[in-house]
C-alpha cells in the first residue's frame, strides 16, 4: 500500500512539474528517495523514513525533531534555512491539526517571499517614478537645446542624440513594464507584439550605452588626441550610436525565437541575454578606459597651471563624478550582485536608483 501511495504521488507530481528544470531535480530526489526506501530500517522505536514530496527523511528516533536544509530546487526557497520534521512519543510522524495529514514545517524556507515579493513592488514603481522623471527632465533638456540655437555645436548634437535614445528607452520601459510585465494576460496570452516590443526594448537599451561610448569617444578624442580641436566626423558617431545596437538586437531576437521562445521573453535564465549585454559591457569597458585616462590628463594638466594641490584634486574628482553617470561606469564597478540577501537588497536600490535617475543628474551636467 506503501509504495502504491508513493507511485501515485510521484506520478502528479511529475504530471506537475515535468516543464520545469525545478521539476526535473525534484522528480530526481523523489526517485532517489523511492530506492532507498526500499532499504531495511533500523532498530527501536522510530518514525519510519518517507518522502514528503519535497525531502526525503530519514529514520528518525520517537520524540525527536529532526531537519534539513531546504531544497535548493524550488526559487521561492532559501537553501540556507532548515526544514523541520517531529517524530512524536509514538513513532508516528507529526500530523497537523487542520489537515490531520503528515506534517513537515518549511515555513523558515520562503520566511524572506514576502520581503522579495514587496521589495520587487518598490523596485517596480522606483521604475516606473524614475523613467517618467527622467522623461519629463530630458524633454525640458531638448527643449532648451532646440530653442537656443547659439548652442549648437558638434558636443550638443552629441548630447541631442544621447537624449533622444533616452526618451525612447524611458518610453518603451515604460510600455514595457505597465503593459507587458504588470499584466499576467498579456504573458499568458504571449502575442507576437510583446515580443516586437521586447526587441525595440533590448535595441534601444543598445543604444543609450552606445550614444554614451560616443560622448566617451568625442570627450577622449578632444581632450587627449586632438588636443582640443572642435571638428570631427560626425557620420561615424551616428554610425555606431544608432546603427550598431541593430545588430545585437536582431541577433538576439532571432535566437531567442529558434532557442529560448518563453512568453514574451521575460525570462532572464537564459545565456542569449549575453548577445546584447556583451556588447554593452565592452562599450563600458571602453568607457572606463577612457574615464580614467581623461582623468589622467586633467590632472597633469591642473599640475602644469601650479594651482594649490587641494584644488587640483578636486576638480579632478568633480570631473570624474561628473563622468561616471555620463559614461554608465556604475556597472563595471559594480558588476555583480552579492549573494548575501542583505548586501543584494542594498545592491538593488543603488542600481536601480543609478539606473533609473541617473537620467537627471545626466542631463543637468551636460547643459551646465
Amino acid at each position: 500500500m506503501r509504495s502504491k501511495e508513493l507511485s501515485v504521488e510521484l506520478k502528479d507530481r511529475i504530471v506537475l512539474r515535468h516543464r520545469s528544470g525545478e521539476g526535473y531535480q525534484n522528480i530526481s530526489s523523489s526517485l532517489m528517495c523511492c530506492v532507498w526506501l526500499c532499504v531495511a530500517g533500523g532498530a527501536g522505536l522510530y518514525c519510519n523514513r518517507t518522502w514528503d514530496g519535497w525531502l526525503c527523511w530519514d529514520d528518525t528516533p520517537a520524540g525527536t525533531v529532526t531537519w534539513q536544509n531546504c531544497p535548493n530546487y524550488f526559487r521561492d526557497f532559501d537553501s540556507t534555512e532548515k526544514a523541520t520534521k517531529t517524530c512524536s512519543e509514538s513513532g508516528q510522524w507529526f500530523r497537523h491539526p487542520d489537515s490531520n495529514r503528515t506534517w513537515s514545517n518549511y515555513t523558515l524556507c520562503n520566511f524572506h517571499t514576502t520581503g522579495k515579493l514587496k521589495m520587487a513592488y518598490i523596485l517596480y514603481y522606483m521604475a516606473i517614478v524614475g523613467h517618467a522623471l527622467s522623461i519629463a527632465s530630458l524633454l525640458i533638456s531638448l527643449a532648451i537645446l532646440f530653442y537656443f540655437r547659439n548652442l549648437s555645436c558638434q558636443r550638443i548634437t552629441l548630447h541631442k542624440n544621447l537624449f533622444v535614445s533616452y526618451v525612447l528607452n524611458s518610453a518603451l520601459t515604460l510600455i514595457y513594464l505597465i503593459a507587458v510585465v504588470n499584466n499576467t494576460d498579456v504573458v499568458e496570452r504571449n502575442p507576437v507584439g510583446c515580443k516586437v516590443l521586447h526587441f525595440f526594448h533590448m535595441y534601444m537599451l543598445g543604444c543609450n550605452y552606445f550614444w554614451m561610448l560616443c560622448e566617451g569617444i568625442y570627450l577622449h578624442t578632444l581632450i587627449v588626441v586632438a588636443v582640443f580641436a572642435e571638428e570631427q566626423h560626425l557620420h561615424w558617431y551616428y554610425l555606431l550610436g544608432w546603427g550598431f545596437p541593430l545588430v545585437p538586437a536582431s541577433i538576439h531576437a532571432v535566437a531567442r525565437k529558434k532557442y529560448f521562445d518563453d512568453n514574451c521573453w521575460m525570462s532572464v535564465e537564459t545565456h542569449l541575454l549575453y548577445v546584447v549585454h556583451g556588447p554593452i559591457m565592452a562599450a563600458l569597458l571602453v568607457n572606463l578606459f577612457f574615464l580614467l585616462n581623461i582623468v589622467r590628463v586633467l590632472v597633469t594638466k591642473l599640475r602644469d597651471t601650479h594651482r594649490a594641490e587641494s584644488n587640483m584634486y578636486m576638480k579632478a574628482v568633480r570631473a570624474t563624478l561628473i563622468l561616471v553617470p555620463l559614461l554608465g561606469i556604475q556597472f563595471v564597478i559594480f558588476p555583480w550582485r552579492p549573494e548575501n540577501r542583505l548586501a543584494g537588497e542594498v545592491y538593488d536600490y543603488i542600481m536601480h536608483i543609478l539606473m533609473h535617475y541617473q537620467v537627471i543628474a545626466i542631463t543637468t551636467s551636460c547643459i551646465y
